[in-house]
């Protein structure tokens, strides 16, 4: 059966250009002139994609986008938003109101319809067989904000991903002001926010499988809400439920984690193997840590569960690795140099490092990261045959050791 495309735009030559490219290529092709007009055919016709254009009256495109999103039955549409404004701004609306890309006009046929074709796929959602082991859990964890948390469990995520070829999930609990996919330059499709109406033991894992945002490294991602009421109903009963149910799905579990105790905090820093303490080596940055460590320690985590990783996020000197290790009576396992413009482009254009640049220092920086926080059975037996990222970082070990 065709698939079949709908096509909002107020301008008439514009349609018939867009729908003839589509139609040569045989997909079956719906048209409306105005938002209107497309909230009222879309349900009826349940395409497979909508095309938007951005410049309408009554409603412009972002706003159907968000309609078309709030709908029970039309909230999972593949969505594009295709128009001749091209900043950065409009980029980042088109993603905000839930759009999966963004197509500036004027387009080459071929482009365009490869970007359709990535559309579709994404659409359709398939669940892996269970992982043949339980997942490993790493939380980045602050007290302190702007440390870069998000941008460490980004790239760890795409790093183990990329490494071992295996089922990896990063998961956005910053619900609040989460911005992973957006680190990913991918579209709010989905989010938490449609697993906040439903009970804990009524979760199960084709629902989460449905919402999973999915990067073209392999990772999978569940993002935070849009907007930060949607997720207000979010509790730890449900979080618990999605790690576990996650947890048998996938190798690797890394969960991004907001600068709070919450009680949704709470319950998915229990659930992790591994937790990893963020700081940078200035005055409030250790004594955020100091809490940190001290709350771990009143829950009852064992020392062996959170490892300090010290952040150098700013140029210039700060206070001692041995100074800080003093202070907190713990020992930092891994020191992150400063990276500077470098990692700064990579956050602004939404390309991680460890998978737009993996040749790069940064790039490598994050994939010797990612190995150094593996499964120890995979580091002494590694699945075969080997990935490039794991060939790159055994050349870097070999090339230190000399």
């Amino acid at each position: 059966m065709r698939e079949k495309i709908f096509i909002v735009d107020d301008n008439e030559v514009s349609r018939k250009l867009v729908g003839g490219v589509l139609k040569k290529e045989g997909y079956e092709v719906y048209a409306a002139a105005s938002a209107t007009e497309a909230l009222a055919a879309i349900p009826k016709v349940m395409p497979d994609l909508v095309i938007l254009d951005v410049m309408m009256p009554e409603m412009d495109g972002y706003q159907l986008c968000r309609r078309l999103r709030d709908r029970p039955e039309t909230a999972r549409l593949p969505i594009l938003i295709l128009t001749s404004l091209n900043q950065l701004e409009e980029r980042l609306k088109a993603f905000e109101a839930g759009a999966d890309d963004f197509i500036p006009k004027p387009f080459q046929p071929q482009e365009f319809i490869a970007r359709v074709q990535v559309a579709l796929r994404r659409s359709s959602f398939y669940l892996p067989a269970p992982a043949k082991t339980q997942a490993q859990t790493i939380a980045i964890f602050s007290l302190r904000g702007g440390i870069g948390v998000s941008s460490i469990a980004t790239n760890t995520a795409i790093g183990l991903s990329q490494l071992w070829k295996m089922p990896v999930t990063l998961i956005d609990l910053a619900l609040d002001n989460g911005i992973s996919a957006l680190m990913m330059d991918l579209p709010l499709r989905h989010s938490w926010a449609e697993l906040s109406h439903i009970k804990a033991e009524e979760i199960d894992t084709e629902v989460i499988y449905q919402i999973l945002l999915k990067h073209p490294s392999g990772l999978s991602v569940l993002a935070a809400p849009r907007r930060p009421y949607e997720a207000e109903l979010l509790n730890g009963e449900q979080v618990k439920q999605v790690l576990s149910l996650l947890a048998k799905q996938n190798e690797y579990l890394v969960l991004d984690l907001p600068h709070n105790f919450s009680e949704t905090t709470l319950a998915a820093l229990d659930q992790a193997d591994q937790i990893l303490l963020v700081l940078s080596p200035e005055l409030a940055a250790v004594q955020c840590t100091s809490i940190a460590l001290d709350v771990f320690a009143k829950i009852g985590y064992s020392p062996e569960k959170v490892k300090l990783v010290l952040n150098w996020n700013f140029k210039g000197r700060g206070l001692p690795r041995e100074e800080i290790e003093k202070v907190l009576q713990k020992r930092i396992e891994i020191v992150l140099p400063f990276a500077g413009d470098e990692l700064i482009n990579a956050l602004t254009m939404g390309k991680p490092p460890v998978w737009e640049a993996p040749e790069s220092a940064l790039g490598g920086l994050f994939e010797d990261f990612a190995f150094y926080w593996s499964k120890t059975e995979h580091k002494k037996n590694p699945p075969k045959p080997y990935s490039e990222a794991l060939v790159r970082v055994q050349k870097r070990m070999k090339a230190r050791q000399k």
